[in-house]
């Protein structure tokens, strides 16, 4: 019974810190701040780059690029802008400095590149581009 009353204590006390952290994080940082957790930004990156590697692979690999292949660029492309507004695009600041300096140049770079792949004729100059972007942040080593 002593063990099963300090299990319940040792559960209640967690379920606390972990709802109280979450509230002083609320009532600490100011209304525009953007909380970004890790696990989040290890998942939107980790979106980002199979969509990159995608549009690399349909770009390099295609002689010439078949219209049901232009609509899939365009959506990967839709889809990365969408992943940027996860990580704070537009936000004025984050928990992630490096995110908020380059994350607002990234979201014009994949929003240039859907409007060149879109146009007529289609352009995938910048659409190619692109994982350069990424170099602003994710350096070579």
């Amino acid at each position: 019974m002593k063990k099963f009353s300090l299990s319940l204590v040792g559960l209640t006390l967690g379920i606390v810190l972990v709802t109280g952290c979450a509230y002083v994080r609320k009532v600490t940082y100011p209304p525009d701040f953007v909380y970004l957790e890790d696990r989040k930004v290890v998942s939107a990156m980790a979106d980002l780059n199979v969509d990159m590697w995608r549009i690399d692979d349909i770009i390099a690999n295609s002689e010439s690029i078949w219209p049901y292949q232009r609509e899939e660029i365009i959506q990967l492309l839709r889809h990365m802008e969408d992943v940027a507004d996860r990580l704070g695009a537009g936000t004025a600041v984050t928990n992630h400095l490096l995110i908020d300096q380059n994350i607002d140049l990234f979201k014009d770079d994949v929003r240039a590149a859907r409007k060149y792949v879109q146009s007529d004729p289609p352009n995938y100059y910048l659409a190619g581009r692109l994982s350069g972007s990424c170099t602003a942040c994710h350096r070579r080593r």
